[in-house]
């Protein structure tokens, strides 16, 4: 297991391999597997009846129905499809450092839990566009794979998700949507929420932030550097400027959970300091994503 060391302790591992995903709707897969689907199928699951038409397998007749009511109902049985879930990680150099480690961590746990539960896992990471994509691969041993993807995922340029969305293979059924980002796109993040969406999956959204980010350790006469255009303001910083700064960043964070809301999202804040452990046995089972 030293693939996983980096990322996920042995300990931890083991815990998450207690757990299951929840998903809060039904959805139809694309092949048989352990999820309920909405459609209907021959499982061992009753799910409903329907009346009786020519050609109906006489062995799914439920002739106690037929006792009481003189009518010829055939029972219906939840059919049980596979899930996908995918999970993107901008690698955009504002990601560099505490906040892409992070990312990793928690796409390494989510990955984990999901292929214990023979869930089918795919991940994609994007900056400017799309730039490495992973197919889905199920089985717990597939995580070795997925744990060198994400480790070899490299920080650069701006990040541009809807060109990133465009270019990204179009999966077959549904399932659960992974997004680790930091939501600093140049041209605005509400229209790459609504492309994803496109994908139809649930979706989770992990804004990560970083604490220097929520409030730098800063003074004085300094010169900013954008990580990712390399745009350069000189400016004075003192605690007004602290104050001013800190409120627009959570203002911009409450701007992106409203939104999130508003189509339908799920939107968790992740600081980069958190610890991992915590964050994914506490607060991901407090909100109901994992189980």
């Amino acid at each position: 297991m030293s693939a996983e060391a980096p990322l996920l302790s042995p300990s931890f591992l083991a815990k998450l391999a207690t757990l299951t995903m929840r998903s809060r709707r039904r959805g139809a897969g694309i092949r048989k597997g352990e999820r309920r689907s909405i459609r209907r199928g021959q499982s061992q699951e009753f799910a409903d009846h329907r009346a009786y038409v020519p050609g109906d397998d006489l062995r799914h007749l439920d002739w106690h129905l037929y006792a009481r009511l003189d009518s010829l109902f055939v029972k219906l049985f939840e059919e049980k499809e596979d899930r996908t879930v995918q999970i993107f990680v901008d690698a955009s150099a504002s990601m560099e450092g505490d906040k892409l480690h992070a990312a990793r961590q928690v796409g390494a746990a989510l990955a984990y839990v999901a292929l214990g539960n023979q869930d089918r896992v795919c991940v994609a990471d994007f900056a400017e566009g799309l730039k490495r994509v992973r197919p889905p691969v199920r089985n717990r041993s597939s995580i070795h794979g997925i744990l060198r993807h994400l480790v070899e995922v490299a920080p650069e340029g701006e990040s541009d998700l809807v060109r990133a969305l465009k270019a990204y293979p179009r999966r077959q059924g549904s399932g659960i949507g992974i997004l680790l980002t930091d939501f600093l796109y140049p041209g605005g993040y509400e229209e790459a929420l609504k492309r994803l969406l496109h994908l139809r999956m649930e979706l989770y959204a992990f804004h990560v932030i970083s604490p220097a980010e929520l409030r730098p350790d800063l003074d004085g006469d300094i010169l900013l550097v954008d990580m990712e255009d390399g745009t350069e303001v000189p400016m004075t910083v003192d605690d007004d400027v602290l104050d001013r700064y800190e409120r627009t960043v959570r203002q911009y964070a409450k701007g992106i959970e409203d939104t999130c809301q508003k189509l339908g999202i799920h939107y968790t804040l992740l600081q980069a300091d958190v610890d991992i452990e915590q964050f994914v046995m506490g607060a991901l089972r407090r909100q109901g994503l994992l189980l």
